[in-house]
């Protein structure tokens, strides 16, 4: 009787591992042939600017889409991603994205493709690049981005390889981390030639996508993204902005200090935006809004 539960209990065992395994199989398949899938696009043919004026305005727009706060003021990378997540998702480090040694040779249309698509020279993914966030620039605002990015003076820094872990993989498997943004992208969109800055809730909605990185699609607050980062706080009308004024709103974004008299977290990249008060205006605008 014992040798027959005893064997019951190791067929039992034997087949959870057996599912296991094919479980794990399945999520390494599926998510290698996502990584590896390689897009078809019809990749836009933009005006490049190369005059001090676009060159000024693309850098306003660098630092306040986050290109800074990721890969460093000049621009070499080095940064590590998802190694700080516990347990750790896998290792990733911002891109050197100069053109010195372990850097990049793009062209101005690899430039359209990695900003606007998300993709890399190989037309597949890259990896935690923000691309879905910010892909809808007008054609004039990705122009002179572009225009100020391919001119950075070259850095030499080789960046160690990115690798993925079981996790980072599962949660990949199950849309629950932002690996791959090419996915979130519409790559069919027809893109406005320009876009007029106006004190309006619809021009800080196009200037605030780049908070839902951070704090949730809805900026209604997301989880931590490293160890000893704290939760990202809901920033729309129902979180703790929806009860600023104007001009409180105003001040944190310039100076980190709240209006309860705390300091934002070091993990809140204030200290790199360049808005200018009507930019901050028309955010304070949009999130008001959000209910």
């Amino acid at each position: 009787m014992f040798k027959k539960i005893l064997k019951g209990i190791l067929f039992l065992i034997g087949g959870l591992l057996v599912l296991a395994l094919v479980f794990c199989a399945v999520v390494y398949f599926k998510t290698e042939s996502r990584i590896n899938k390689v897009y078809t696009i019809n990749l836009q043919k933009l005006n490049i600017p190369n005059d001090s004026i676009s060159y000024a305005a693309g850098k306003h727009i660098a630092e306040n889409r986050g290109c800074i706060g990721c890969h460093g003021a000049n621009f070499s990378g080095g940064r590590p991603f998802m190694k700080q997540a516990e347990p750790p998702l896998g290792e990733l480090y911002a891109g050197n994205i100069t053109s010195g040694i372990g850097g990049i040779q793009y062209t101005d249309e690899d430039w359209v493709r990695a900003l606007r698509h998300g993709l890399g020279k190989d037309n597949k993914s890259l990896w935690l690049m923000p691309s879905h966030e910010f892909y809808h620039l007008s054609n004039q605002d990705m122009g002179e981005l572009i225009s100020f990015i391919r001119v950075q003076k070259p850095i030499d820094n080789n960046v160690p390889a990115k690798s993925l872990k079981p996790l980072g993989r599962f949660l990949t498997f199950i849309d629950r981390f932002p690996l791959l943004p090419a996915e979130k992208i519409n790559h069919e969109l027809i893109l406005k030639d320009h876009i007029e800055p106006t004190v309006t809730p619809q021009y800080g909605a196009y200037l605030a996508t780049v908070c839902r990185g951070c704090h949730g699609p809805e900026l209604k607050g997301a989880p931590a993204h490293e160890k000893l980062q704290p939760a990202f706080p809901d920033i729309s009308s129902t979180g703790s902005p929806g009860k600023w004024k104007e001009s409180e709103f105003i001040t944190a974004m310039r100076t980190g200090k709240l209006p309860d008299g705390k300091q934002l977290s070091e993990f809140m990249p204030w200290k790199f935006f360049t808005y200018t008060d009507d930019e901050l205006k028309a955010v304070y605008m949009y999130l008001q809004q959000l209910k």
